[in-house]
């Protein structure tokens, strides 16, 4: 543990990204809104030394500012510092392994959303589970057809920072077009942001928003929805 770099050296750095990131956020007045949760000063550092991130990082910025950010009212929960009262796990605590620093991350979770769909950045195995790209990458886990998606656009493909850009300035409506029912929005907010939306039939095996906006739903935690998903995909079930 002696090669961990101090919180002092992480968190005093020359041009610190915090500045920038609160710009970006409250540009969120257009498609969608971001909310940031605020984390406790120890709580924000803590999780900056255990990711060992630095602060002029968008990724170092929201461990140690921020609780997480609710963006399109809590459709897509992205990673901070943790807010425990409001359910949100800190990055540290989503990523066990980097924290613990056995060994290279094969990906690092950093957000979220109410399917449990996971936005992950490429690490040291971008190749693991069928995941596209680099290291460095941004990719999606769509559970909906339970196969992972490069984050790009036709000229660039996205790194975390131009994934946060997206998340406030892109539209997330269509993004999830065909993913969305009816009253989705009531339905969020009424969940634990560590919660998410379990539906029967499952909701690889559904066709589209009517499809889904029939289903039955309930709210479960999202760890469930991740765990379920990977046991569909080890077991080779594919959608209909």
């Amino acid at each position: 543990m002696s090669d961990l770099r101090s919180i002092a050296d992480l968190k005093d750095v020359a041009d610190p990204a915090w500045p920038e990131l609160q710009e970006l956020l409250g540009r969120a007045d257009g498609h969608q809104t971001a909310e940031i949760l605020p984390v406790a000063p120890e709580a924000g550092e803590k999780a900056l030394h255990r990711m060992q991130v630095s602060a002029g990082s968008f990724l170092g910025a929201l461990a140690l500012h921020t609780g997480g950010v609710l963006v399109d009212n809590g459709w897509v929960r992205v990673l901070g510092g943790g807010s425990p009262e409001l359910g949100l796990p800190s990055l540290a605590e989503a990523n066990p392994a980097l924290a613990e620093r056995r060994r290279p991350a094969p990906a690092l979770l950093v957000g979220y959303d109410v399917l449990g769909g996971r936005f992950e950045i490429n690490g040291s195995d971008p190749g693991a589970d069928g995941r596209p790209g680099e290291p460095g990458q941004m990719c999606y886990f769509q559970p909906e057809n339970l196969e992972w998606k490069l984050l790009e656009t036709p000229k660039r493909v996205f790194g975390h920072s131009m994934w946060l850009r997206f998340l406030i300035l892109g539209n997330l409506t269509d993004f999830y077009w065909t993913l969305r029912w009816p009253g989705w929005a009531d339905d969020v907010a009424a969940l634990r942001h560590d919660q998410g939306m379990s539906f029967y039939p499952p909701l690889p095996t559904l066709d589209g928003a009517e499809e889904i906006a029939a289903a039955d739903r309930r709210p479960v935690p999202v760890s469930e929805l991740f765990a379920l998903y990977e046991e569909y995909r080890t077991a080779g079930i594919a959608p209909s």
